[in-house]
């Protein structure tokens, strides 16, 4: 016979059934809190930080350049190399960076670490070179009258075939065995200066450097300065091609140091091409851009492609070496011996023609007021001076 059941047996059985339904709400709205929770989390920044260990060849300092991708949507990049850090890196679909740090290492390993703040992980790779002792005297490398040596078309290119190294008592003329003062030239539509033959403009220092001097005052041009041209004296075909260049700031100066077909007078400008291994704006004292000019039927300014690469470090009053690696088919620009970019065909826009092969180029120093990068303003410093301590050419 079954017991009675009381009405304190029924309100527990009811009370436990209410405890349970109240378990199973609060389960489900939990559940529902959560998802909310995670959809509001996806909506967020995200935040990806990956590090690299890089291997070098020993310790000592090292020039390291960081190439940041574009990314589909835009976002920021921190990044960090040893103890320099560059924050706040913009991004987007068709922006990446590339940005130069200097790094002591005292082992045999450094690291390079990006964080990166938006929907995905930004991709980037590392270049390093170990920043050696410069060289006061090298081998020696004669003039024999015009000379147009053809390098290897693979490289390496390792071996010194010319060079000037700017040495000679100060106020005198750079070696006329090599350079020529050129009339021509400038920045651009807009150019104020005038390249002129005077050492005033151009001079040795006395100390092992070539002075190219823009000057004038802001608020009274006309402003002279000087361009300096190694055509029918010295050009080459392929080869690694470096100068070490103390650019000069402020608002309105544009500094150079370029490459010039030898047949483009002949076939006109710029269907022989032009090679701007560094172009640098005195306003933008922490950046160097590389050019090439050719035929292109989208561009009045015949502009066929652009590299820029950025330096936490002031580039403007401080020597780096800008360097240039030039093979059939491939242009690869360097800073302070690290690769940061090349043009190849391939490159190029459909409407752009490659004509950097099979023919000789010639080289150009040269200093220019105005033009593209603007007018100077109060705050420009004249005498502006671009120093060179040396330009070398390896095959």
């Amino acid at each position: 016979m079954s017991a009675k059941r009381t009405p304190t047996y029924q309100w527990r059985v009811l009370s436990l059934l209410l405890a349970t339904a109240a378990v199973i709400a609060g389960y489900a709205a939990t559940q529902t809190s959560t998802a909310v929770s995670a959809s509001a989390r996806s909506a967020k920044t995200k935040t990806y930080s990956v590090t690299r260990s890089i291997r070098v060849a020993g310790p000592g300092s090292y020039a390291v350049i960081v190439s940041l991708s574009p990314t589909k949507a835009s976002e920021t990049a921190d990044v960090y190399a040893g103890s320099e850090n560059d924050l706040g890196i913009g991004l987007n679909s068709s922006q990446g960076d590339k940005i130069e740090f200097m790094v002591s290492v005292k082992k045999r390993t450094m690291h390079v670490r990006v964080v990166s703040h938006g929907p995905k992980k930004v991709s980037f790779s590392v270049a390093d070179a170990l920043q050696t002792a410069q060289l006061t005297t090298p081998p020696v490398v004669t003039s024999t009258g015009a000379t147009s040596p053809t390098g290897p078309v693979t490289g390496p290119y390792n071996t010194l075939v010319w060079s000037d190294e700017f040495n000679g008592p100060a106020g005198s003329p750079p070696n006329p065995a090599n350079w020529f003062y050129d009339s021509g030239g400038g920045c651009g539509p807009g150019t104020l200066s005038t390249n002129t033959t005077n050492t005033a403009n151009a001079e040795l220092d006395g100390l092992g450097h070539l002075a190219v001097i823009a000057d004038g005052a802001t608020s009274n041009p006309p402003y002279s300065t000087a361009q300096l041209d190694s055509d029918g004296l010295f050009s080459f075909t392929y080869g690694e091609i470096e100068a070490r260049i103390a650019v000069a700031p402020g608002q309105g100066i544009c500094s150079a140091f370029w490459l010039l077909a030898d047949d483009g007078e002949a076939v006109g400008w710029p269907n022989g091409g032009e090679i701007d291994v560094m172009e640098a704006i005195g306003d933008l004292p922490n950046q160097t851009n590389g050019f090439l000019h050719g035929p292109i039927t989208t561009n009045a300014n015949d502009q066929q492609w652009n590299a820029a690469v950025n330096s936490i470090l002031p580039l403007a009053g401080t020597y780096h070496t800008y360097g240039l690696i030039w093979k059939p088919n491939s242009i690869t620009w360097t800073l302070d011996g690290v690769p940061f970019a090349t043009a190849t065909p391939q490159t190029l826009a459909p409407t752009s023609t490659w004509v950097f092969n099979d023919h000789p180029f010639h080289i150009l120093l040269d200093e220019a007021i105005g033009g593209w990068p603007g007018n100077p303003n109060s705050a420009t410093v004249f005498p502006a001076v671009m120093g060179v301590d040396w330009v070398r050419v390896y095959q």
